[in-house]
């Protein structure tokens, strides 16, 4: 055995791992994760575990939609119809109330306080089912867009046999409903500001009988000049519709 020397150094233990030189003196570079390095293992784990959250957050998004999805199923069965004076204020519709309304009859009347106001009388045909004043409004309105026409501060005046005991109406206050009985007998007026009142002024109410008669008075004409009469409402949980052109 020849001793150490300059040319021939002694052999290092610790060099068994070195790298091995590739051609040209260059280091040759481990693969990554090779020989199951700790490097390698720790990725891999890592990777395991986001794959298993991903795969929770997706198992519990499907759950809470589904308990969502229950929940309303559960609120729609148990929600209660809307009648009136019921504390549920979400109406379910059930079958229409359809009012038949006659064509007016034009027609102009003196006031007992002077002046003169336009009539036409409107025939209340029959009704599916009876309908009471306190179940129903009366609207005018325009027949191309379908908005109404107002009454503001409209005053009925009105006796069992005249439909103007008092002022006409006004361009501003334009019209009011008097109600008759199938006899001819005014029973009942009308305005949207006062709703429906008896012939002393004070609240009316009762059930509209077939054959009565809906007199709308107006300080103008409105026949013919694309304005329509209507009556809407509700009763026991049915819209009540129905009308007529002017």
């Amino acid at each position: 055995m020849s001793a150490p020397s300059l040319a021939n150094p002694p052999e290092d233990p610790s060099e068994g791992n070195a790298p091995v030189a590739a051609p040209g003196g260059s280091p040759r570079p481990e693969a990554p994760g090779s020989g199951g390095g700790a490097p390698g293992r720790a990725q891999a784990f890592r990777r395991s575990q986001e794959k298993q959250r991903s795969t929770r957050n997706e198992r519990i998004g499907v759950l809470v939609v589904i308990v969502i999805l229950l929940l309303g199923v559960v609120t729609i069965l148990t929600a209660r119809p809307y009648f009136p004076g019921s504390t549920h204020q979400y109406p379910t519709p059930g079958p229409p109330i359809v009012v038949a309304l006659g064509s007016p009859v034009v027609g102009s009347v003196a006031c007992a306080a002077g002046g003169s106001a336009y009539t036409e009388r409107v025939a209340w045909i029959n009704a599916t089912k009876p309908v009471a004043t306190g179940d129903v409004n009366v609207k005018v309105y325009e027949i191309f867009d379908g908005d109404f026409v107002g009454d503001p501060g409209a005053v009925a005046n009105a006796t069992a046999s005249d439909v103007c005991a008092g002022a006409p109406p006004t361009s501003t206050s334009l019209w009011y409903i008097v109600l008759s009985a199938p006899n001819g007998t005014n029973v009942l007026t009308y305005a949207v500001d006062r709703g429906w009142l008896n012939l002393t002024g004070g609240t009316g109410s009762g059930t509209i009988l077939d054959g009565s008669f809906l007199t709308l008075v107006t300080s103008i004409s409105l026949a013919g000049t694309g304005r329509g009469l209507a009556v809407v409402g509700s009763a026991g949980g049915s819209p009540i519709t129905g009308s007529t052109v002017l």
